[in-house]
C-alpha cells in the first residue's frame, strides 16, 4: 500500500504511526472505511515481505492469493507474509483497522512460527494469550479511530512486555542492510558480514519472517523496481533492469510478471494514466 491514489481515496484510506515503544516492530496502522458500494471494488496489494492483522468492524469480505480464496468473516484475521500479490474484494459496508508489522516484527507477538501464516489469510481467534473478545468490546466502545488505535497499541505493548521471544540479534541489522541495498546483495556477503551460516539464516528467516532469505531478496529488489517505475520518468526498461541488478531486460520482465502479475510496461502505463486523472499522495514503504 505504498500509494494513496484515487482508488484508495474512495476507501478513505489513512495511515497512522506507531508508539515509540512499538516502532522496532510495527510499521504502521491503517484504516479503510466506506458505507455504500455501487459495485464490487478490487484492490491488488503487493508483497513487501511483512505480516499484519486486521480488525473488521463491518461486513465480511474476501481475498484471493495464489489462486486460493479466503473468506474474511471473523472480526480478526492475519494477513500472512507472501511473495504473491493479494486481491481484496469489497462490496458491502467497510470499516477495517489494520496493524502492519515490520519485516520480522510480528515474531515476538505470536507463539507460532511465522512461516505457519505464510501465503494465506488466517482467522485470529480469542485465546488466553490473545484475549480478543475483551479487546473488541473495548474497541467498539470508543468513538474515534485515534482512540481505537491507542487501545490496540496498549494491547500490543502488553503483549510485547509479556513475550518471551526475541529476534536473532543480527536479524533487524541484516534486514536494514538488504533494504539499504534495495535487495541487490548476495546471501554469501550477508553471511560474511554478520558471521552466520546460510543454514542459520534460512532457519531464522523461516521462523521470524516466514519467507526464505532468497525470496526476501527478490521481493525487496522487485519493490525497488516498482518504486523506480512509480517515479514516472522512465528512460527505458533496460536501464531500469540494470539499475535494479538484473542482467538483462528479459530476466527483469520475467521476475516482474512473477511478483506483480503484469508486465512492467502495463504497470507503468496504468500509473501514468492514473496521474492524469488524480493527484498522488505518497506514503513510506519501508
Amino acid at each position: 500500500m505504498g500509494y494513496f491514489n484515487a482508488n484508495l481515496d474512495a476507501l478513505n484510506f489513512k495511515l497512522f504511526e506507531p508508539h515509540t515503544r512499538l516502532k522496532p516492530y510495527v510499521h504502521s496502522y491503517w484504516l479503510i472505511q466506506k458505507k455504500d458500494f455501487k459495485k464490487e471494488m478490487i484492490y491488488k496489494i503487493l508483497s513487501d515481505a511483512s505480516m499484519g492483522f486486521s480488525i473488521n468492524f463491518a461486513k465480511a469480505y474476501f481475498s484471493k492469493m495464489n489462486n486460493n480464496t479466503f473468506d474474511c468473516i471473523g472480526k480478526f484475521s492475519i494477513d500472512g507474509p507472501t511473495k504473491y500479490p493479494t486481491y481484496l474484494h469489497f462490496d458491502k459496508e467497510l470499516y477495517i483497522i489494520g496493524v502492519r508489522f515490520k519485516t520480522a516484527g510480528a515474531y515476538v507477538f505470536f507463539e507460532e512460527k511465522i512461516e505457519s501464516f505464510a501465503d494465506k489469510n488466517t482467522p485470529l481467534h480469542n485465546t488466553k494469550n490473545w484475549p480478543l473478545d475483551a479487546l473488541y468490546n473495548s474497541l467498539i466502545s470508543k468513538s474515534t479511530v485515534e482512540e481505537r488505535i491507542k487501545e490496540i497499541e496498549n494491547f500490543l505493548i502488553k503483549k510485547l512486555q509479556e513475550s518471551k521471544k526475541k529476534n536473532a540479534p543480527w536479524m533487524f541489522p541484516l534486514i536494514s542492510k538488504v533494504l539499504d541495498n534495495k535487495g541487490d546483495i548476495t546471501l554469501d556477503s550477508l553471511c560474511k558480514d554478520f558471521d552466520i551460516s546460510i543454514r542459520q539464516m534460512e532457519r531464522s528467516f523461516k521462523k521470524e519472517i516466514g519467507l526464505s532469505p532468497k525470496v526476501f531478496l527478490r521481493v525487496i529488489r522487485m519493490r525497488n523496481a516498482k518504486d523506480l517505475l512509480n517515479k514516472l520518468d522512465l528512460e527505458s526498461f533496460t536501464k531500469t533492469a540494470h539499475e535494479t541488478g538484473f542482467f538483462d531486460q528479459s530476466h527483469f520482465i520475467r521476475e516482474f510478471k512473477f511478483f506483480m502479475k503484469e508486465t512492467p510496461k502495463n504497470y507503468y502505463k496504468n500509473k501514468l494514466s492514473l496521474t492524469k486523472s488524480s493527484d498522488f499522495k505518497t506514503y513510506p514503504s519501508k
